[in-house]
């Protein structure tokens, strides 16, 4: 990484260096939090982690156990964030340590719960998100400790209590006028349903698209969860036309990298129908589609290996067909 010399990272650094000198340590504190701000914005994480632990040890020794305690969250969150769990970890038990505020404390035990789940203990993480749930009221930060714990019965294929919690915060967030972050978690508790109950998926993705979407984003993604939940029913025709919608959609919010995803998803649909000619189609077209939006040789390098990998499923002999039927059409 590359910090230019009048960067806010180093303008914070030099203002940090100063308060040192000066002898202070709330103001040291306050100018290491500044700095590690600048720090996160210009992704360097471990500098960022570094300055908020060490204003952690300084807010601790000026009794200010708020301000330490969310110092050190900050700091275990970028550690585990940049892949250091075990400084993360060290974090978490400083903090344990420490007599921090409740609020803090439930804040601390989420962080300790995506910890947790990064180690695969998903029975740990729920376990944590479910004490923070009980002290929490009817409200948005409710919803989003309920959407992690979502996340860990998904990472345990508990597909039912996943889209159970995803369904309760869509209804909070409806309730605190969030139409899409609710919107967002219907759709999640309908792709995660769909791998054990594709109806009941299917009629929670028609009540939410029932409503004309907001923007092109908003169409892409129910193309894309409509498509895997018509593909889980056992659907591919459908699924191929909520894909296509998908893909009409990031063309018109201009996500060039959610095309592609959609792009995948169709020419998945494609050859579950045997249709080696849209398969190919959908993948050439998407090559001349991110040329003009990214450039030729970025697009090549984005869509020439899905080609390829179609290449190594189909065989050389049904690709060429595939590829000269394209040609024809």
């Amino acid at each position: 990484m590359t910090i230019t010399p009048d960067s806010p990272q180093t303008d914070a650094a030099r203002t940090a260096v100063a308060q040192r000198r000066g002898g202070d340590p709330a103001q040291l504190a306050e100018a290491l939090e500044t700095f590690a701000n600048a720090a996160m914005a210009d992704g360097d994480l471990a500098a960022a982690a570094s300055a908020l632990e060490e204003a952690a040890s300084l807010w601790d020794s000026t009794s200010q156990r708020e301000r330490q305690g969310n110092c050190l969250l900050l700091a275990a969150t970028a550690q585990r964030l940049r892949g250091d769990l075990g400084a993360a970890r060290l974090d978490l038990e400083r903090a344990k340590g420490a007599d921090l505020p409740s609020a803090v404390r439930s804040a601390f035990k989420v962080e300790e719960a995506e910890q947790a789940l990064l180690q695969g203990d998903t029975d740990a993480a729920t376990a944590l998100l479910t004490e923070v749930l009980a002290v929490l009221g009817d409200e948005p930060a409710r919803a989003q400790i309920l959407q992690r714990r979502a996340a860990t019965a998904v990472a345990a294929h508990r597909w039912r209590d996943a889209a159970a919690d995803l369904m309760d915060a869509e209804e909070l967030y409806s309730a605190h006028d969030a139409p899409d972050e609710a919107e967002a978690a219907a759709l999640g508790a309908a792709a995660a349903v769909a791998n054990v109950d594709p109806e009941t998926a299917e009629r929670v993705w028609a009540a939410v698209s029932a409503s004309t979407p907001r923007d092109g984003g908003a169409a892409a993604q129910r193309g894309i969860i409509g498509g895997r939940v018509a593909m889980l029913a056992g659907n591919p025709t459908l699924a191929l036309q909520r894909f296509d919608a998908a893909r009409q959609g990031t063309l018109d919010s201009a996500d060039p990298f959610a095309y592609l995803a959609a792009i995948a998803e169709a020419v998945q649909a494609a050859e579950a129908l045997g249709d080696d000619s849209t398969a190919y189609a959908r993948l050439a077209t998407a090559w001349a589609t991110m040329g003009d939006l990214l450039g030729a040789e970025t697009a090549r390098q984005l869509v020439r290996p899905q080609l390829e990998q179609l290449r190594d499923r189909l065989g050389q002999d049904r690709f060429n067909t595939a590829r000269a039927a394209y040609e024809q059409r």
